[in-house]
């Protein structure tokens, strides 16, 4: 992650549609009109019993490409990640995009190559960085018009998450010997039916999934036994496309703060000492301490206490058979406050495995409030800070103080979401303390 100084929104940021060159005539399977003005053929293209092997007309010359709609965009609304069920494991989403364009020239209504169906992608490009932070597919698209003349198109796209908690494939055997898989091997098997592959970020959990063989089968529930069992975050890579599954932190060995702490920093550290350089990837921290190293400046702060997710007792089954289950409780917490009661169903193999689950998971902290932060991505300066690329599984940390009031403490990114207009960039971080 970077810094982009000097960062123009409505230059920098490209919002791009896969669609047909509007220079071309060529006639195009489903949007073009027989009788239309468009034409079966062009300059230069090869056609079937007319064109020659090996002659100059080429295969493919017309075609799509990736069309910026940036000086058309009104406003832009982008989310990935999901959301935290019961406390206890994460609840994926599909990534979302909600972009408002004012524009006539790619109204559906005038153009019919733009439909949905239509590829989009949120890029950014500014000196050395080409970086895509955003892309999908459009979903649906709405328009309204004024009496002034004035048009406002609303866009709605979302990622191949949403093809994939939906579609249904037609094999998935995951016996093996042993009898059971491990998270990571479910979410691979899946991935390979879905015509994609892990990303390298992607990385072993704990747990074990018992073994099935299932013919046409819709992935949704394959999905969530992998992330339940295996504690685990889970989206799409939004270059790729591919799988990212990730175990999410180990609060246990979290660094203390100051956060960054471990890198070498030109005027502090001493050549030969214990701090190095590019020790892995920094944590950063939203706040009001601008001391901090690698500081995010906060907008604003939400915090949250929820009776609902505040248990201290836990009972876990064994999704295969009902007789096999776990008890884990606080008694202090009962007597002081009585019993908060949360069951959970999970598909693993052994009691053992019951038990390492449901005393990971447990959490009986109310004091854990912070639900969200925002932070300014593109800075008062006119720097676009690395807000701009964060992504869900990763640390932040939360250094506010004021008053008597004092919250700093380490959470896991499960949700970012950023609104973008012409002049200005604003991150939400969607937070989760789970112990």
């Amino acid at each position: 992650m970077t810094t982009i100084p000097n960062f123009d929104i409505a230059n920098d940021l490209k919002v791009e549609f896969f669609l047909p060159n509007l220079e071309d005539n060529a006639f195009i399977v489903g949007i073009s009109l027989l009788g239309g003005e468009n034409v079966l053929s062009n300059g230069g293209q090869f056609i079937i019993g007319e064109s020659l092997l090996g002659g100059e007309d080429v295969l493919g010359g017309l075609g799509f490409t990736w069309q910026n709609l940036g000086c058309s965009t009104a406003n832009a609304q982008l989310s990935i990640g999901g959301s935290v069920q019961d406390d206890l494991y994460f609840q994926p989403q599909p990534a979302g995009a909600n972009i408002t364009l004012q524009t006539y020239q790619y109204d559906p209504s005038a153009n019919s190559a733009f439909r949905p169906g239509v590829p989009v992608r949120i890029r950014l490009e500014k000196d050395l960085t080409d970086q895509i932070i955003w892309s999908g597919v459009v979903d649906t698209i709405g328009a309204r018009y004024e009496i002034d003349g004035k048009n406002l198109m609303s866009v709605v796209a979302f990622d191949n998450m949403r093809n994939l908690l939906n579609t249904r494939i037609s094999l998935f055997d995951s016996e093996t010997v042993e009898g059971f898989v491990t998270p990571y091997e479910q979410m691979e098997l899946i991935a390979e039916q879905f015509g994609t592959s892990m990303h390298s970020t992607s990385a072993e959990t704990g747990g074990e999934i018992p073994s099935q063989l299932l013919e046409n089968v819709i992935p949704n529930v394959l999905v969530f036994d992998a992330i339940q069992v295996g504690q685990a975050l889970f989206w799409l890579d939004p270059v790729t496309q591919e799988f990212v599954f990730v175990p999410r932190p180990d609060p246990s060995i979290i660094p203390d703060f100051p956060v960054g702490a471990g890198y070498f920093t030109l005027g502090t550290s001493l050549l030969g000492g214990a701090d190095v350089l590019g020790s892995g990837n920094p944590v950063y921290t939203v706040g009001n301490n601008h001391e901090a190293f690698y500081h995010l400046c906060m907008s604003n702060i939400d915090t949250m206490s929820d009776g609902d997710t505040v248990f201290n007792s836990l009972k876990v089954t064994l999704k295969d058979d009902d007789t096999t289950s776990v008890l884990v409780e606080d008694a202090d917490s009962i007597s002081l406050y009585g019993r908060y009661a949360q069951d959970v169903t999970l598909n693993t193999t052994t009691e053992a495995e019951l038990t390492r689950w449901a005393n990971t998971v447990f959490n009986q902290s109310p004091t854990n409030l912070v639900q969200s932060v925002e932070t300014l991505t593109r800075d008062r300066t006119g720097t676009l800070t690395e807000a701009a690329f964060l992504l869900p599984g990763e640390l932040l940390g939360v250094d506010f103080e004021q008053d008597i009031l004092h919250i700093k403490d380490y959470y896991t990114i499960t949700k970012v979401s950023h609104y973008i207009d012409p002049d200005t960039w604003l991150t939400t971080l969607d937070l989760w303390k789970e112990a």
